[in-house]
């Protein structure tokens, strides 16, 4: 008991396990390592089996109350998750039940940067809601934190930072975008009849903005161990789980011999009862993790599978609300099962956010995802006459041809998002 009685005297505290389990859900499986290492720094209970315990056929019980469970994640948000938080604020918000659900679909359809990746029609059509409607709730978004959120482009995202701070930085965004982008001062300084000075102190206010509502630290996928690799024989999918931590760990003998021990002190009892339910909970969630991750990419595949086997080139629309409606769950539990975790697939390590893309209707009713409309757009422009390029009215009639009806700004911001030039600047000599 000596060895019980000194951890009673360090008096080491336990993260609240809500807090644990939903860390844990959404942790890569070589974060979820470090975490559970600390995780013994801080619970006695918790220990690491030896090889030969490891090896053994003992597996652990499914999660006892998966209801509960799923009512946490529900109703607890994460504070690393961006998009838990938003939703948390759209749901204290003075919206109206109608604006919430729009709010929570634009949220849910931002690219990892912040911008808004849906077309406001689609949303409209879904809701059955007037687009200037729409449009209106989105402004409101935008004042949501970070601010600027939702933001359909880069310009607009500047002129919401600028606001009235600084007229004449907040004109050239204006209505001088494309020679700010090309920093062509000289075009800007002749068309407002401004100083060398005001441009250049105009310049340095726009340079100190940030140039996307969330600023991406994804630093690449290179050495980035798979959460699940997926292989594909005889027409069929297999699912291999990363889960060689879930029979890692073990509650310890020791701790649990003490618990049922009668010469035990009532602090000491307690001070068990805490940390072993504790380190059931961590147990549990480890093998709910898994089994989760395991439904989700099984979903995953009856959408995308021909793309994950070379048959086709594009994605299939899927959204997080597809997977949470086929597997029961709710999609703030989708959003953390997804998040940060890499597959190993038949056409390389790809991250499982990857395999979501937004629908587009086309002419003849098919979906299509905008991943392929990318697609079709660089390829009208990869076929132009670089001596007379296409302009984006031109693409439109060309993807008109093609199945695609879709507005000229669309093609623009796709274009944009391509980081392929205007027409002007695509021009051959």
């Amino acid at each position: 008991m000596s060895k019980l009685s000194t951890k009673l005297r360090q008096r080491q505290s336990i993260v609240p396990q809500q807090i644990i389990k939903s860390q844990l859900l959404e942790l890569p499986v070589d974060e979820l390592e470090k975490e559970l290492e600390n995780e013994i720094q801080v619970n006695p209970v918790l220990e690491e089996k030896s090889i030969e315990e490891s090896r053994s056929n003992n597996q652990i019980d499914p999660f006892p109350d998966q209801s509960s469970y799923e009512l946490f994640l529900a109703n607890i948000p994460e504070n690393k998750d961006i998009t838990d938080d938003l939703i948390t604020q759209i749901d204290t918000s003075n919206f109206d039940e109608k604006s919430k659900l729009v709010g929570k679909e634009i949220v849910f359809n931002l690219d990892k940067n912040g911008f808004l990746d849906i077309e406001l029609d689609l949303i409209a059509d879904n809701h059955n809601i007037d687009i200037q409607e729409i449009e209106q709730i989105r402004k409101e978004i935008l004042k949501l934190n970070p601010g600027g959120i939702g933001s359909k482009d880069l310009q607009e995202y500047l002129i919401f930072q600028i606001g009235d701070s600084n007229p004449l930085s907040y004109e050239i965004i204006k209505n001088h975008f494309d020679d700010f982008l090309s920093q062509d001062k000289d075009r800007i300084k002749e068309s407002l009849n401004c100083t060398e000075q005001e441009i250049n102190e105009a310049f340095m206010i726009i340079s100190d903005q940030n140039f996307s509502p969330i600023l991406d630290n994804d630093l690449g996928n290179e050495n980035v161990l798979p959460d699940a690799i997926v292989k594909q024989k005889e027409d069929k999918w297999l699912i291999l789980i990363n889960d060689r931590l879930l029979n890692k760990y073990q509650i310890s003998q020791d701790y649990l011999d003490a618990a049922m021990n009668s010469n035990s002190s009532k602090e000491e009892k307690s001070f068990l009862k805490n940390h072993i339910s504790a380190a059931q909970n961590i147990l549990d969630t480890l093998n709910y993790r898994s089994n989760t991750l395991k439904d989700v990419i099984e979903q995953i595949l009856l959408v995308q599978g021909n793309f994950l086997s070379n048959k086709s080139e594009f994605l299939n629309p899927l959204k997080f609300e597809d997977i949470a409606n086929k597997i029961d769950k709710d999609i703030s539990s989708i959003s953390r099962v997804v998040k940060n975790k890499y597959i190993d697939t038949p056409i390389g390590l790809i991250s499982l956010k990857s395999l979501f893309s937004n629908a587009l209707i086309k002419k003849s009713g098919k979906a299509a995802s905008t991943n392929e409309l990318k697609k079709v757009i660089l390829e009208i422009i990869n076929s132009e006459n670089k001596k007379s390029p296409l302009t984006d009215s031109d693409i439109v009639e060309k993807l008109n041809d093609r199945d695609f009806l879709v507005a000229r700004r669309t093609v623009a911001k796709y274009r944009n998002l391509l980081n392929i030039k205007k027409v002007s600047q695509r021009t051959e000599k």
